[in-house]
């Protein structure tokens, strides 16, 4: 089994991470099979992949341990992400504080999507749960692909460029701002969506120093991070609606989940 299949099943499981927990979600990871699942992606991985092995096995340990089973993951997306002074989960804010700089971001993020025949389905293109999926694709591509492949080397550039130009950039500033919220709502410190990120900064670290990658800059955390929204939506993954099973199995087999048509 090649690196690529194992850190796209990170990024598979860190975009599932960030959507709203709606039943669905969180079956996925209440679900005893998922850290098997997860085990076998790194049991034949290869030396490179040390930190992904290390975040596995600290995941898995985790999704089984009572601490999580007795989280309320509804109430801590909503303190978190939603009420009050919540934190974005979408990279614009991040970039400026003016509606051109969000454009601008919308638009990269955007030509990056089309570039690969991707679509994202109920929710914006910058939105972390999106960004992550589509490096899942990446990856999946990635490994179908022989090295000696012109679109072998396409998906890498494509790996290097999303990372230095939008993850690597702004999802440390996004873990920053949940850490001041925790604080300023009395938040568990160790709960699951602070785990998350701190795993998903050690993951993008890691894949930036794989790739060699430098980010084009360094996002300021926001004074306020939430951004206003007309209404209120819950976030839905590239791929559109998917049920646990069909989660579980795409994690275990690494095919394109039925109704998903690879591009």
């Amino acid at each position: 089994m090649s690196d690529a299949s194992v850190r796209g099943g990170l990024y598979k499981v860190f975009s599932h991470a960030f959507l709203y927990p709606s039943p669905e979600v969180v079956d996925l990871f209440r679900d005893p099979e998922l850290p098997e699942v997860l085990a076998g992606l790194v049991a034949r991985s290869g030396e490179e992949a040390s930190v992904e092995r290390a975040i596995v096995r600290e995941l898995s340990a985790y999704l089984r341990s009572a601490e999580f089973q007795g989280e309320h993951l509804g109430s801590a997306y909503h303190a978190l992400f939603h009420l009050g002074e919540g934190v974005s989960l979408y990279e614009s804010p991040y970039r400026g504080a003016h509606e051109f700089q969000w454009a601008e971001t919308l638009a990269d993020v955007s030509g990056f999507y089309r570039a690969f025949g991707v679509e994202p389905i109920g929710e914006r293109p910058d939105h972390l749960s999106v960004e992550l999926e589509f490096m899942y694709v990446l990856a999946l591509k990635e490994m179908r692909a022989r090295p000696e492949d012109e679109s072998f080397h396409v998906t890498r550039e494509a790996e290097r460029a999303f990372l230095r130009d939008h993850l690597a950039v702004w999802v440390p500033a996004l873990a920053q701002a949940v850490r001041r919220r925790v604080g300023e709502i009395g938040a568990g410190e160790e709960g699951f969506y602070v785990r998350m990120l701190a795993w998903l900064e050690r993951f993008l670290a890691s894949e930036c120093a794989r790739l060699d990658v430098t980010p084009v800059t360094t996002a300021p955390v926001p004074e306020s991070s939430r951004e206003e929204e007309e209404e209120f939506t819950c976030p839905s993954d590239i791929s559109g609606g998917e049920g646990r099973t069909e989660r579980i199995a795409a994690l275990r087999r690494w095919e394109v989940p039925e109704g998903r048509e690879e591009r």
